[in-house]
């Protein structure tokens, strides 16, 4: 089997592809950030098409990248080419208020959401919601651009202050603060319908970049992230947002909201966000289950 597959940070995919090498899987690197789309050509011979292009843009790349995937598999579907993790992936991964309308059809804790498309109307979303509120951009990863307001003359000061961020595409939105019953975040990843691996760490005052290993905002002695087992229910909500989105590696996040004890979903990863320096941080090393289950998948079914 011939697999391509498309990325785009500059080390997330580094330990995949040389471990992909190392056991002579034919898996084909293929980097959009320097690669010239037109000349993809899609009659390359490959099986199958593995997107694992992160669709929130964070620091240091370019926000074109988000779109520029969108368009590329679309076209890929559209010529009749299989890819796992395709554009209903991308595009809901990418979306912040569409994650929060698949969460709630699904019937899911998750925070009220309400998109806006200008900075001036936070202040009516966010009193709909009510305060304390975050305001996100749509389209964001790493943390950036979320803030938190207190009050209305607070939102009004940084709507003035163009502290509003509604990202690369100038949508956002607007969501109440869920405070967590026991300071953690969690993040369960998937391999289709089965558990990939749960990680959890500490919430910290201050930042909203968390992450999967290396890059997360941490405090020099703080304890950063350890796995974990979620409980059955959790697996079957995330295998049920991950056949919604029609997504074959990703994964969901969630805190346990202290106004009822049950899980508040507030992001889904169309991809597994196990990244370069994992092993040294957790001494587990996913990498090899995750090749297996896109060329070898068990039980003779296919992973797209």
């Amino acid at each position: 089997m011939r697999i391509a597959l498309l990325h785009e940070h500059p080390t997330w995919s580094v330990d995949l592809i040389r471990r992909a090498a190392d056991r002579e899987f034919d898996l084909a690197p293929i980097d959009i950030t320097t690669f010239d789309l037109m000349s993809i050509d899609p009659d390359q011979g490959f099986d199958v098409w593995v997107n694992r292009i992160n669709a929130m843009p964070s620091a240091g790349r370019p926000p074109s990248v988000v779109a520029a995937a969108g368009h590329l598999l679309a076209s890929l579907e559209m010529q009749g080419h299989t890819v796992i993790n395709g554009s209903l992936t991308h595009r809901i991964g990418g979306s912040k208020a569409a994650q929060a309308a698949l969460f709630e059809r699904l019937g899911l804790g998750t925070p009220r959401t309400i998109a806006i498309y200008q900075a001036s109307g936070a202040v009516a979303a966010a009193e709909q919601v009510g305060f304390p509120v975050l305001t996100k951009p749509n389209v964001g990863g790493s943390g950036a651009g979320i803030v938190q307001h207190d009050s209305v003359k607070e939102l009004q000061a940084s709507i003035a202050a163009e502290h509003v961020d509604l990202g690369i595409d100038g949508t956002g939105v607007v969501q109440p603060v869920i405070d967590s019953a026991d300071g953690m975040i969690y993040r369960v990843e998937m391999l289709g319908d089965e558990l990939f691996y749960g990680t959890k760490q500490r919430l910290q005052a201050g930042t909203y970049n968390y992450c999967a290993a290396d890059g997360c905002a941490i405090e020099p002695d703080a304890e950063v992230i350890q796995l974990f087992t979620p409980a059955l229910a959790i697996v079957e909500s995330a295998a049920r947002v991950m056949r919604a989105t029609n997504t074959r590696v990703g994964g969901v996040e969630y805190l346990i909201d202290a106004s009822n004890g049950h899980p508040s979903f507030f992001d889904f990863n169309p991809y597994s966000n196990f990244v370069t320096g994992f092993e040294e941080q957790l001494g587990f090393n996913p990498i090899d289950r995750y090749l297996d289950f896109i060329f070898t998948p068990s039980g003779g079914s296919p992973a797209f």
